[in-house]
């Protein structure tokens, strides 16, 4: 009956197709992540450029995600993820290629990750606006939550099998795996089915302030918005500077990072796991209040942490209540949009986890070379708490998420409601 309840999603075959393509595609995701930061900080030893090299494969979300939530709207969503899934396993293998011949360089990296970042909005939109047309909408709060255990997951399974190829091989035998996972991901979402989103008057409308204009008529997924904005700002931004972390504050070899990243998304498998067994209604406000207060608190911790040992225990903690809050956003935004605009909605949620993780996760990056990471992350998790106790005296309708009756669906706006008619 538990595990019934907690793998509720996996009834339906199309859902697990698409489970197991997000599943190796995150972890190709992942385990990229790891080779490219480890290569260019031998490379160059900056944190400046090994931020740069992270940003290049999240920034590109802010020019295609309007394109990529528009095209997911108009096309088979299906196939446009097999195409993007097949272009991360070309590029990865571009990756493996000029590493094994001994010609990588930084503008090379650059250019190739730019390629990657491009691919990867692309297959975070697709897959994410799949994920609603394979359940029905009582489930929804599920499949998200198991989405993430795929999604948050990999960056458990992704490190956890390129750490010791990346150690014992090489970066070269490293980036074929990615290469192997991202070509799985794309043979494996080939049968999903066909997934259109429909066409209504107004479909054509691309411009941000459309976009805009159709979420803020829905208080509930405006009030998400801005809440993951401010989380992904503060608390998802220290990426680039985590090897230096390791090796500076830590004092720890190279393969400490990839330990790290393994926990943390094992943390992440464990807390998307939880809120999947713990979807009913009636624990959503309890586990939204824990989520934003842990994904604070625990990068904090994590941060001030005097061992490895240590650090990883918080580590698991942070990605566990991270994932949970992700989740919860994009749940409450997916059920409150309709189909038609389903993918345009999830682009723009996409750029705004996106781009602040990249934007800041290069600039805190950058920072870690003239001074101690360690500082910078505390003072993240820290700020991320007082922001949100901010906007909770603020927002009456995040207010309205610390109680169970605020997880139902608004109304629409009245006084977006004409722009609402013209989007849809």
């Amino acid at each position: 009956m538990f595990a019934a309840q907690m793998l509720a999603s996996f009834h339906f075959p199309a859902y697990r197709w698409l489970w197991f393509s997000n599943l190796a595609g995150s972890a190709g995701r992942w385990a990229m992540v790891l080779v490219l930061s480890a290569q260019l900080l031998q490379l160059t030893y900056s944190s400046f450029w090994v931020g740069l090299g992270l940003f290049m494969t999240q920034g590109p979300v802010v020019l295609a995600a309007p394109y990529s939530g528009l095209m997911a709207d108009r096309f088979d969503r299906r196939l446009l993820n097999v195409v993007s899934a097949a272009v991360a396993a070309a590029t990865t293998a571009a990756f493996a290629l000029l590493t094994w011949a001994g010609l990588e360089s930084l503008p090379a990296m650059l250019l190739l990750s730019l390629l990657f970042g491009l691919s990867f909005v692309f297959q975070m939109t697709l897959r994410s606006t799949l994920v609603p047309s394979q359940v029905p909408p009582e489930k929804l709060l599920n499949a998200v939550s198991l989405f993430q255990v795929g999604t948050q997951g990999a960056q458990f399974l992704g490190p956890a099998l390129a750490t010791p190829l990346l150690v014992a091989a090489g970066p070269a035998s490293a980036w074929g795996l990615c290469a192997v996972l991202y070509a799985t991901s794309a043979l494996l979402s080939a049968n999903v089915g066909e997934s259109r989103g429909g066409q209504a008057p107004g479909a054509d409308r691309t411009r941000l302030r459309d976009s805009l204009a159709y979420l803020r008529a829905r208080p509930l997924a405006w009030t998400a918005v801005l809440a993951v904005a401010i989380h992904c700002s503060l608390t998802m931004g220290y990426q680039g500077m985590l090897p230096m972390f390791v090796s500076l504050d830590l004092g720890a070899r190279g393969s400490s990072y990839g330990v790290l990243l393994t926990t943390i998304g094992l943390g992440a498998v464990v807390g998307s796991l939880g809120l999947a067994r713990l979807a009913d209604p009636r624990h959503r406000s309890k586990l939204f209040v824990l989520s934003l207060v842990g994904s604070g608190a625990c990068l904090t911790a994590m941060a001030a942490a005097g061992s490895v040992e240590m650090a990883v225990v918080f580590a698991f903690f942070v990605w566990a209540t991270q994932a949970m809050f992700m989740s919860m956003t994009l749940a409450l935004i997916q059920g409150s949009v309709d189909n038609q605009f389903r993918g345009r909605a999830t682009s723009f949620y996409q750029m705004i986890t996106l781009a602040p993780m990249a934007i800041f996760g290069w600039g805190m990056g950058g920072l870690a070379d003239i001074t101690q990471p360690r500082p910078l992350m505390e003072a993240s998790g820290v700020l991320f708490l007082l922001a949100m106790a901010a906007y909770l005296l603020w927002s009456p309708w995040l207010r309205r998420l610390l109680v169970p009756a605020g997880w139902k669906v608004a109304p629409i706006a009245a006084e977006a409601s004409e722009a609402v008619r013209m989007l849809s």
